[in-house]
């Protein structure tokens, strides 16, 4: 192949596979049992360690609570890995409230239903792979 037919040839593919859509899966986290139907419930996924530490959401739901299972969907996701965290915020204020010691005053959770020790878990025990198509996850909230 003559050097113009391989760059005329590589042009082609190029725009071929620009018009191909990315791969995206799409992930469904459900709560169960909440106890009250109180406040929001407030589903955060985190794509590293680092944005888990940090606090740096990649994206999040918030949805009312409700008594029961209550289900949050992510669509549209690059495959690859998310770490979990859930809130019922029961007052409204957009923060996980504690006492005095800090222990906390309101219902969390994790990915894996994973629990960490004077802290939340690392960021590893609390993620899910997400593949093409649909993957499903749940966990229970504790106080």
């Amino acid at each position: 192949m003559t050097r113009k037919k391989t760059g005329t040839a590589l042009l082609a593919l190029g725009l071929m596979t620009a018009a191909l859509p990315a791969a995206a899966g799409e992930l469904r986290v459900t709560v169960r049992g909440l106890p009250v139907e109180q406040g929001e419930l407030r589903v955060a996924l985190y794509d590293s360690a680092s944005g888990f530490r940090a606090e740096k959401r990649f994206r999040g739901v918030i949805l009312p609570a409700r008594k029961g299972d209550v289900r949050a969907d992510f669509t549209d996701l690059p495959l690859g890995r998310y770490g979990i965290a859930v809130l019922q915020d029961l007052n409204g204020n957009g923060k996980l409230d504690t006492n005095f010691i800090g222990m906390p005053t309101e219902p969390y959770g994790f990915g894996n239903d994973a629990m960490g020790r004077m802290g939340p878990p690392d960021f590893d025990a609390t993620t899910v792979q997400v593949g093409n198509g649909i993957t499903e996850t749940s966990l229970d909230l504790r106080k």
